[in-house]
């Protein structure tokens, strides 16, 4: 098997967005993404994760207060910071390396996301289906330590798709031990020769090793059967 079977590089596919958000969509399902904006290009997901996208808020921007239900909610701020605003942990701030994870069960959750800075924040969106619906919403924040693949989503949430970050440093090397999407969001890796750059999404065949050409953060999911 190919160790690298398909890639998606964002700067291939068509630049959205909304209330100033400026956004690439790499993976929008055609059952459970969202039914409006970009489309064109995008996969369909992996497992439950049917929704990812990369986005930039500029000073001021914000997401606009919303609801979710029966859908758990992933956001990681990659450089900058957020305010998160809504019925859970209303309030909480979240720096450059936070992942926030929101379920919304079957309660329901609204929330905000905003931009209070005055640099520009990146951000990406990750939306997953339940395999266990819980009554109750929740909220948790979990940190991109370095030099550790950190596993934000599936195991803790009785989910078979998991969602791992890794923050690697320069000329580390991780194996994955099953098919997995791989997107870049910093830095370059090796794979099997051939290198892959930032805002690159990547459909590997089990037993890949990724070498890290210099420090790395990778999003990393697959399905834990």
């Amino acid at each position: 098997m190919k160790n690298i079977i398909e890639k998606l590089d964002r700067n291939s596919i068509e630049t959205g967005g909304f209330h100033g958000i400026v956004q690439k969509r790499l993976i929008v399902n055609s059952k459970y993404g969202p039914r409006s904006g970009v489309k064109d290009g995008t996969w369909e997901g992996i497992g439950n994760l049917v929704y990812f996208a990369d986005s930039w808020f500029g000073e001021g921007v914000a997401t606009g207060l919303h609801p979710h239900q029966y859908i758990d909610v992933l956001t990681f701020v990659v450089d900058g910071q957020l305010d998160h605003e809504g019925s859970l942990e209303h309030g909480v701030s979240l720096e450059s390396l936070d992942f926030q994870v929101q379920k919304s069960g079957k309660e329901g959750f609204m929330h905000n996301e905003i931009n209070k800075g005055k640099e520009t924040t990146r951000m990406l969106q990750l939306w997953l289906i339940p395999e266990r619906v819980e009554d109750k919403a929740s909220f948790r924040v979990h940190k991109a330590e370095k030099d550790q693949v950190v596993n934000v989503y599936g195991r803790k949430d009785g989910n078979s798709t998991q969602i791992d970050v890794a923050n690697l440093s320069r000329k580390e090397s991780y194996t994955l031990n099953r098919e997995s999407l791989v997107y870049v969001v910093k830095g370059t890796i090796e794979v099997v020769g051939e290198y892959v750059n930032e805002g690159v999404l990547l459909s590997v065949g089990s037993n890949t090793i990724i070498n890290s050409v210099d420090d790395t953060l990778l999003i990393i999911s697959y399905i834990d059967k």
